[in-house]
């Protein structure tokens, strides 16, 4: 039994003194002000080591949060700084093919599904899918059709409220990769100040975001044709018509905006709807005063997914049109934004200049998978 005792009292020692620290964790409160960069830099741990000790997905922390913390190396390896440089960056192969920029991605919604959770699922933070999806509330319903990729422009505007590290999150990078890109000593910032995402390449050309949004020629002809191909093929065969033309709408996002145009080099207001409706087999008039003529008149109240929304802007006449998308959303071809977008009907802009609402299609034929030949 004394022997017992003594191998037991011996183990012990052994485990103090010659088990190494590093494999010891730290236990960690968040409070507030923290965020996984601070405490990172707190611990000298990387970022990533610190996502991976407690299972985070996102770089989302509540006050209150209880941490693990893996004991820091004495000294950086190369291999922790690496990673705390590329973070959200895969490990490369010989075989892997690169991330594709120009690559935009929906989810639809499902019953029982949140915003929080749908963002949880692809690494994103509520407020970014919001963003990009132009929702002003949380509330979702089955069926919605979620962007959750999007191209990521080339530069930031700093706003009022921005710092380093909200920004960093905001486009998945870490803050030394953004002040890396700008050349930025510290992380003081000026309002209006431009803020570059990724860094031109040896020529000093721009980076392959900012080509997407500027989208060329063989880009945008690129995207119509996608389209296209997927309003002929099955794979939107269980869709309701409602269904297919909202689909159909947001795959034409960031589409360049030209006044007149009905091209591959731009588009405005009345022929991007005239696209969308064509996809799901609909033809519409040219101009939004012909297509104001379409349709029954509905009150705004009456809206619903689909319809037609017209506004006065540089005429007497109506001017614009945008299809309503619900929670008092809608997308269109922006001559603001010189791109396809999405806005609210509750914006000043909009309000003032509303004119009136078309249900191009009843809600019976919405409903049905069928596509109708040609609207009469």
């Amino acid at each position: 039994m004394k022997s017992f005792f003594f191998l037991l009292f011996m183990l012990a020692i052994f485990f103090f003194f010659f088990i190494p620290d590093t494999y010891a964790n730290i236990n960690y409160t968040v409070k507030k002000g923290d965020n996984l960069y601070t405490i990172s830099k707190k611990f000298n741990v990387p970022v990533s080591d610190i996502k991976q000790n407690n299972n985070l997905s996102t770089n989302k922390l509540d006050i209150g949060d209880k941490l693990s913390i893996p004991k820091a190396n004495r000294t950086p390896t190369k291999k922790h700084t690496e990673q705390q440089r590329n973070i959200s960056a895969p490990a490369s192969t010989s075989n892997a093919q690169p991330a594709d920029p120009f690559e935009v991605r929906y989810h639809q919604v499902k019953k029982g599904e949140t915003l929080d959770k749908i963002a949880r699922k692809y690494s994103l933070n509520t407020k970014r899918i919001m963003e990009i999806n132009g929702l002003t509330s949380k509330k979702i319903k089955p069926g919605q059709q979620l962007l959750v990729k999007a191209p990521k422009p080339d530069a930031h505007i700093v706003k009022k409220g921005d710092t380093i590290w909200s920004i960093s999150v905001k486009y998945n990078l870490t803050p030394d990769e953004l002040k890396d890109i700008n050349g930025l000593q510290d992380n003081s910032l000026k309002l209006g100040q431009r803020l570059l995402l990724a860094k031109k390449n040896a020529a000093g050309e721009e980076s392959i975001q900012s080509a997407f949004l500027k989208l060329p020629t063989d880009t945008a002809s690129n995207k119509i044709e996608e389209v296209k191909i997927l309003s002929k093929s099955d794979e939107l065969a269980d869709l309701s018509m409602r269904e297919r033309l909202i689909v159909f709408a947001k795959k034409m996002l960031h589409l360049p905006y030209r006044f007149g145009g009905s091209s591959p080099f731009g588009i405005d207001c009345s022929a991007y709807v005239q696209k969308v409706y064509g996809f799901i087999g609909l033809d519409l008039p040219r101009t939004a005063r012909e297509q104001f003529r379409f349709g029954e008149g509905i009150d705004k109240e009456e809206l619903s997914v689909g319809d037609l929304v017209f506004f006065r802007t540089y005429a007497s006449f109506p001017s614009h049109v945008g299809i309503y998308l619900g929670n008092n959303l809608f997308i269109h071809a922006s001559s603001r934004n010189k791109r396809v977008t999405i806005d609210s009907l509750d914006t000043p802009y909009y309000v003032k200049r509303f004119i009136g609402a078309k249900r191009i299609i009843s809600e019976e034929d919405f409903l049905k998978s069928e596509l109708p030949e040609r609207l009469n």
